[in-house]
């Protein structure tokens, strides 16, 4: 078994060592996404197929039988807010047991272990760029008001990736000592779903006679910020609200340090406690 040194690198090394280390990380990535579809027939299709039948379900309650939301286009609403979740919740669910279920690696070979949580990351980023790539032709051919705000959708969409990146960081490190954390994101995130606007617009407009009285409670749900700058750039064609903006970077540059900073803490311990 490797032994570990006792002193412990800084954050400055570990980034530094996960740069010396970037085509590992690569060939991971590359590893989780074969693993994904490896014995598949449609492939690399799901990753458009699933939120598609997704959408057409969700607008078929909402929006045909309860009508509970009245916009127009409502299909073209919810698929992108529906994409945006499918990333978010995958790449948590994926990253929680990125280090259990890996205890040889960790335990006997030296590499940077965060690798495995951060290509879990990008594995389901990729995912999350295919169909995110034909939507936007979709919504082009739809005559969807697509403006000059489109220049922002890379910064929302390195935003939410490094907010994940800092998420699985958390999640994977701590399920390593609570492994029921794998069961609890499982629930919470159902949760956190629906107090999230990916089916309902963050505004009076759209929803029923009432439920306007939850908007600013909704409003604290750091992925509102996300989700409402999705929809800006990519349903209205708007500028996104600055402070949404505002809001959504710093919680991601938030997340990102807080994230790795709890990985380093934990780091020493994951090796014997895996």
């Amino acid at each position: 078994m490797v032994q570990y040194v006792t002193a412990r690198p800084g954050p400055r090394e570990r980034l530094g060592e996960l740069y010396a280390y970037r085509e590992l990380l690569l060939n991971l990535t590359v590893r989780d996404l074969k693993l994904k579809y490896k014995g598949s027939i449609l492939g690399v299709a799901w990753s458009l197929l699933n939120p598609l039948l997704q959408v057409a379900i969700y607008t078929a309650i909402f929006s045909v039988f309860l009508r509970t939301v009245s916009l127009p286009n409502y299909w073209a609403f919810v698929i992108g807010g529906i994409l945006a979740w499918t990333f978010f919740n995958s790449t948590l669910i994926a990253a929680s047991t990125s280090f259990v279920r890996n205890p040889s690696l960790i335990s006997k070979v030296y590499f940077p272990i965060e690798t495995l949580p951060i290509s879990m990351v990008l594995a389901n980023f990729v995912n999350f760029l295919i169909p995110l790539a034909v939507m936007i032709v979709v919504l082009l051919a739809g005559g969807l008001p697509l403006g000059a705000s489109l220049v922002l959708l890379p910064v929302i969409l390195l935003a939410q990736l490094a907010a994940c990146v800092g998420f699985a960081l958390v999640v994977s490190s701590v399920t390593v000592f609570l492994r029921d954390v794998e069961h609890f994101l499982v629930i919470g995130i159902q949760i956190v779903f629906y107090a999230t606007p990916i089916l309902y617009p963050l505004n009076a407009n759209g929803l029923p006679h009432g439920a306007a009285r939850f908007l600013p409670y909704l409003h604290l749900n750091p992925l509102s910020w996300y989700l409402n700058c999705y929809h800006a750039v990519l349903y209205y064609g708007v500028w996104p609200d600055p402070v949404d903006l505002l809001l959504t970077l710093a919680f991601s540059a938030a997340v990102l340090v807080g994230g790795f900073l709890v990985f380093l803490r934990l780091r020493p311990a994951l090796p014997e406690a895996v």
